[in-house]
Parts: C-alpha cells; sequence; structure tokens
C-alpha cells in the first residue's frame, strides 16, 4: 500500500516518477548535451533508441535544466492522436494537460544516479506480450490494443552504477518528428 500511494504521489507531485526494480537491461551514460526543439517542432535527436539515448542522457546532467528538457517533450494534440487515436488522444490530452500546465510533469533522476538503462517496445510487441513487453509496466497490456500501429514506446531508469533501482519512466515516443512523453496511459484508458 505504502509503494502504490508513493507512486500517486510521485506522479501528481513530482511527475511521472516511479521508485522500481526490474530485470537490468542495456545501459549507458553519455555528456550532457542541449535542450531539444518546442513542443510540436521538427529536431532534437533521431527518432531512433541512439536519439532516445542521446535526449534521456541530457537528463543525467545534474545541472541540466530538468524544468525545460521535460517541457519540450509536451504532446501536442496531433502526438496523442498519432499514439493512440483520437478518442484515446483526447482523453489522455485532458488527463496531462494541467498538470503539463502546472509545470509538475519533470522528468529528472535522484542524487547519484548517473547512468540510464533504456528499453524499447513496439505496439505489435505491446499487443502480443513479446520482444521487450516484459520490461513494461503491466498496465500496457490494457491499453495495447489503443495503440496505433507502427508505434515504438520507450521505457527508462535512471539509475546509480552497478543498480538496477531507480527513477522509472514509460511511454517515450518519437512521433511527428519530435520526442514525446504520454506516461501511465492505463491510469486514463485502462479498462
Amino acid at each position: 500500500m505504502l509503494h502504490t500511494a508513493l507512486r500517486t504521489f510521485a506522479f501528481v507531485a513530482l511527475a511521472l516518477t516511479l521508485a522500481a526494480c526490474s530485470k537490468d537491461g542495456p545501459a549507458g551514460a553519455g555528456a550532457p548535451g542541449t535542450a531539444v526543439g518546442a513542443p510540436g517542432t521538427v529536431g532534437g535527436p533521431p527518432g531512433t533508441e541512439a536519439g532516445a539515448r542521446e535526449l534521456l542522457t541530457k537528463l543525467l546532467d545534474p545541472s541540466a535544466d530538468h524544468a525545460a528538457l521535460s517541457k519540450a517533450l509536451r504532446p501536442t494534440t496531433a502526438d496523442y492522436e498519432a499514439v493512440y487515436g483520437k478518442e484515446a488522444g483526447a482523453k489522455l490530452e485532458a488527463t496531462y494537460g494541467p498538470a503539463w500546465d502546472a509545470g509538475k510533469l519533470v522528468i529528472k533522476p535522484n542524487e547519484g544516479q548517473t547512468e540510464l538503462k533504456l528499453w524499447s517496445a513496439t505496439a505489435e510487441d505491446l499487443k502480443a506480450g513479446t520482444g521487450n513487453a516484459r520490461e513494461f509496466p503491466g498496465g500496457y497490456k490494457q491499453v495495447a490494443g489503443r495503440l496505433q500501429s507502427g508505434v515504438t514506446l520507450y521505457r527508462f531508469k535512471f539509475v546509480k552504477p552497478d543498480s538496477g533501482l531507480g527513477m522509472a519512466f514509460d511511454g517515450l515516443v518519437h512521433v511527428n518528428g519530435h520526442w514525446v512523453i504520454i506516461p501511465k496511459p492505463w491510469r486514463t484508458l485502462g479498462e
């Protein structure tokens, strides 16, 4: 129960965070960089695993402007729809819009978390439970049917060296030429 309460608090107050443990996945870290473009703009790292790693590595820098880097990941209406369809996209935007407006959705590692673990799964993987689907939160089973074909989602963790524990995030996706994050969609769309 305490874990659930902490997850809920972290989601609302700290933005998209969840302390969790899982099997180790690919790890890596790199030098800090600069912010990606504003929401709805084309630019920033490419829509590949290497691009996701490049983007997320910027957030590992303790001196990074985490609020600005996170704000650049805010989805537009078209982004929500491209990932989850028109109806589900509208529900997700209505849920997340107020939190984005209030600046509550900030992605930031805890002190000492200097490494990145990253997993990807296609919509098809999540629907069939194949590939890296097992590395994603179980809630994706509830919403996988709403994902549009061809979408690839990323889950990531900021961890301390040699640790599987850390700040876990999900729902990073490259859509409409830029990166956005739509975390924990089952909280809104769960059936």
